[in-house]
């Protein structure tokens, strides 16, 4: 039987969908699930009694607090030693897997070049941290089989949280602010690419870490053009230098008054993708959906759902604006 843990959540909801059109045995876990279906990785008990009443022997970790969470602590039990819970937890119980979803903001700053999987790592908030400490734990553990996949944004047609802000500019035609020349390039994976990895994971023996992104590359200019264009908005793109304005929305953020901290505005200003090369290699498939594709799908979706989706979650759901409900209006 395999465990999904943080079943509940975005990317566990995916997840599972593949693995009922392929019926594979799963078990969903999560903190938000009730009675059997309860888990809470911090407590160790909690994980030992889940494995040994329903015979696991793979587990994949989908969860994490979320990069939008300003609080180190519920960061570092969720990510790391939640994480390490489950790792003590496989080793006591000779779990035959350990499959582990990373993060691109283990890097944050301008690439000109693709990443790969030996880049130096480059945090600059608690939960690109949090992720860099939990691959080390992998790592340095005795586990004699596990994957870390590093993904940037995972996107489907549910995805919005941050998106949003954008996708109501682009849905009442209003003009687009974007900070520098907006020629920075952006990388998203699509959740059934991802899906589909980890499904040929199950069954690969190794100790490996892969880069996963979409094999298109696109400026966030570039891509918000597509957008306007695919979806007849009249809106435009307006050019904004950055005298300041990334201080202090990252100020605003930390007294809950804008959605974007430093990680979500380095990411709409530096360019960042990823050399999959390596696991095109050793798992012989290429991811099958464009980055302007996946995005194109989530706004198309969003628009006609008026944002409600039947994923409830924090990353499924539209985003608090904050200070941008005042700005839209002078838009």
């Amino acid at each position: 039987m395999i465990l999904i843990v943080g079943a509940n959540g975005f990317f566990g909801n995916q997840l599972q969908k593949l693995f009922l059109k392929k019926k594979i045995e799963f078990f969903a876990s999560d903190i938000s699930l009730k009675e059997n279906n309860f888990l809470d990785i911090r407590n160790k008990d909690s994980i030992k009694d889940i494995i040994k009443k329903n015979n696991i022997k793979i587990i994949i970790n989908c969860s994490c607090e979320p990069a939008t969470s300003k609080s180190k602590k519920k960061l570092w039990s969720t990510n790391v030693e939640g994480n390490n819970n489950l790792i003590k937890c496989c080793l006591e119980f000779n779990i035959k897997k350990y499959i582990y979803i990373s993060t691109s903001a283990i890097w944050v700053k301008n690439y000109e070049n693709p990443v790969d999987e030996s880049e130096e790592y480059n945090p600059v908030e608690n939960y690109g941290k949090s992720k860099i400490q939990a691959e080390k734990d992998i790592i340095s553990s005795n586990l004699n089989n596990w994957t870390i996949f590093r993904v940037p944004m995972i996107v489907s047609k549910e995805r919005l949280g941050i998106l949003s802000l954008l996708f109501d500019l682009i849905i009442s035609n209003k003009k687009i602010p974007l900070l520098g020349t907006g020629e920075n390039i952006l990388q998203f994976i699509h959740a059934d690419d991802l899906s589909n990895y980890i499904y040929l994971s199950l069954s690969t023996i190794e100790k490996n870490i892969y880069n996963v992104g979409s094999e298109e590359n696109v400026s966030l200019k570039s891509l918000i053009e597509k957008l306007i264009l695919k979806s007849n908005s009249k809106s435009k793109i307006v050019l904004v230098k950055d005298l300041g304005f990334s201080f202090i929305l990252n100020f605003l953020n930390k007294l809950n008054l804008s959605p974007l901290n430093i990680y979500h505005l380095n990411m709409l200003r530096y360019s960042l993708t990823l050399n999959s090369n390596k696991i095109y290699k050793n798992y012989k498939i290429r991811p099958k959906i464009k980055t302007s594709e996946m995005i194109l799908e989530a706004l198309n979706n969003y628009r006609e759902n008026l944002g409600k989706n039947t994923i409830n979650t924090e990353i499924t759901n539209p985003i608090k604006p904050g200070v941008f409900k005042i700005i839209k209006f002078f838009l």
